[in-house]
């Protein structure tokens, strides 16, 4: 046969092999399945293929006697370090000429070939055979083309079962975006992304932790994974452990022998019978805030976590937190929501109440004095102009009332006038319809206010005077206004009978009343706060309510070139 037919058959019979290899989409199984064609077409006792990856890859297979083993041992030890040591390059052709070595005392010989990625080596087959039987050079030619296939196939493979991992990752940031799009239920959304990560990660377990700013703790909020459930509900301290670290100091980590790391902590691991092995952990942050971290715990293959796990989970974390962030706003929102109703039912109420309680007993007493009247015209003719008297002042205070009512409602003229203006009306209405004195002292020279700003300051200065009229039994109500600096100072006070702060600020939330906390909460949307002073022991009885407010000016329209 000539060299160029042999040199086809060659070429054919390796297309044949590697064809063969390329059904396999595992490269541990590739390797495993490469190496039994080897040792069956070629005659060989055993062999052995390592591959340094991404993935890496380790097989061997056939009878291994101690000293072949130990050779095999140390010449594996050292490709993997020559590669670790950095770039290492050769020229396929090279590759393609293995070198067969006699392995001295024994009776062996082994064929060495290297595997390419590129131009760099990536790895070796071995194979061993008896010297006697050891490959002639035709045969080891062929072997040469054949175990470089073999190692172009086993990279091949790698590479696509990276891809295939860098897809299932992708799916995994697919499937976590769908469920923060398609529900702001954060629960359920943390709950499937801990679950995600933990088939992505090929992990034991994946736990989310929030930082209980209380307690200084972190709290095992969500838990996945075959030993999820032990873990779900743990507490630790905030600064224990490796989790505690990436808590405190804001990074990732990344730990293969977790025992053997200064910051690792058992603690959680007697509690709940788990044997840490292997860790990734990265920090939940919004903000600049770690508010959290994802963990995920003992890689299910032997090789350990990696880089790229680590950049899976610090992506997944950044996801978990913007999760967090918005159904935060969104609680907020709903809270806000909440408030807002809230509000107007009291106003309605209130609006009710003041109705019923002026405006409407008015009404009722001048119905009934229309009423007398009309028997007095009949049996009484002299007694009715004192009558119409009478219902003329009745009609005159439920007008009063009336124009109180819609005053407290919209005061227009703090939309046209501003606060100074308004309070001054608003202490007028005040006058002519409560039984207590009210008095109002201002600066002359208060500056022009935002109108929102103005609004917000009136709103507070009406709860707090509404809270004198109905707890306060005050005869004196002072209004002061003035300015210190860049801050607006209101002070609302009363000489009545006060009220213990302490006490009632402690049971607040039972006493079915939001008056002091519309106070405060419409402080806090002008930038400002509350005070409150109360004394309960006369002479000196009383309420003060302090607001201080950063003084905005109104906006202005922006000029028009």
């Amino acid at each position: 046969m000539s060299t160029k037919t042999t040199s086809l058959a060659s070429e054919l019979r390796c297309l044949e092999y590697f064809l063969a290899l390329q059904a396999h989409r595992d490269p541990q199984k590739l390797a495993e399945e490469a190496l039994s064609i080897l040792l069956r077409d070629f005659g060989a006792t055993a062999g052995s293929l390592l591959y340094t990856g991404p993935p890496s890859v380790h097989a061997r297979q056939g009878d291994f006697p101690a000293a072949v083993a130990a050779h095999l041992d140390r010449w594996e030890e050292g490709i993997a370090q020559r590669i670790a040591d950095g770039p290492w390059r050769i020229s396929p052709k090279k590759a393609l000429a293995p070198a067969l070595r006699p392995l001295e005392g024994t009776p062996y010989a082994v064929l060495y070939a290297l595997i390419l990625n590129g131009p760099q080596v990536a790895g070796s087959i071995s194979l061993v055979f008896p010297r006697q039987q050891a490959p002639g050079n035709k045969e080891r030619l062929l072997l040469g083309r054949l175990l470089y296939a073999f190692g172009n196939a086993v990279r091949i493979i790698g590479e696509l079962s990276i891809t295939q991992e860098r897809l299932s990752q992708l799916s995994l940031f697919y499937q976590v975006a769908q469920s923060m799009s398609s529900t702001l239920d954060l629960h359920k959304v943390l709950s499937d992304t801990t679950q995600l990560a933990t088939a992505v990660l090929d992990a034991s377990a994946v736990v989310l932790m929030l930082v209980d700013e209380k307690t200084q703790e972190l709290v095992f909020e969500y838990a996945s994974g075959e030993i999820g459930r032990r873990l779900r509900r743990q507490r630790t301290p905030l600064g224990a452990g490796i989790a505690g670290w990436v808590a405190t100091h804001g990074e990732p980590v990344l730990v293969n022998n977790a025992r053997e790391d200064p910051r690792f902590s058992d603690l959680v691991d007697t509690r709940t019978g788990f044997l840490t092995r292997s860790v990734i952990c990265a920090p939940i942050q919004v903000r600049g805030k770690t508010i959290g971290v994802l963990e995920a715990l003992n890689k299910r293959n032997n090789q350990g976590f990696d880089e790229e796990d680590l950049r899976l989970i610090v992506t997944t974390a950044n996801q978990a937190a913007l999760a967090i962030e918005n159904a935060r706003l969104y609680q907020s929102l709903r809270e806000e929501r909440d408030r807002i109703i809230q509000a107007q039912e009291n106003v309605r109420r209130q609006v009710a109440r003041n109705l019923h309680d002026g405006t409407v007993q008015f009404l009722s007493a001048i119905s009934m004095g229309i009423d007398h009247l009309e028997r007095l015209l009949e049996v009484k003719p002299e007694a009715a102009l004192a009558e119409l008297d009478a219902l003329r002042r009745l009609t005159h205070q439920a007008t009063r009332q009336a124009r109180l009512a819609l005053f407290e409602l919209r005061p227009l003229i703090l939309e046209t006038q501003g606060l100074g203006p308004a309070l001054e009306a608003y202490v007028e209405q005040l006058q002519n319809s409560e039984t207590f004195n009210v008095h109002l002292e201002m600066d002359d020279d208060l500056p022009e206010l935002d109108r929102s700003v103005a609004a917000t300051i009136f709103a507070i200065a009406q709860e707090a005077v509404n809270n004198a009229k109905k707890h306060a039994s005050a005869r004196d109500v002072w209004l002061r206004l003035s300015t210190k600096g860049d801050w607006l100072q209101l002070i609302v006070e009363d000489n009545g009978v006060g009220f213990d702060t302490q006490e009632i600020e402690a049971k607040y939330d039972r006493l079915g009343s939001i008056g002091l906390l519309n106070m405060r909460e419409r402080a806090e949307l002008i930038d400002g706060h509350i005070q409150i002073e109360s004394n309960t022991t006369p002479p000196n009885s009383g309420t003060r309510v302090i607001l201080q407010a950063p003084i905005r000016p109104p906006a202005r329209p922006a000029a028009r070139g």
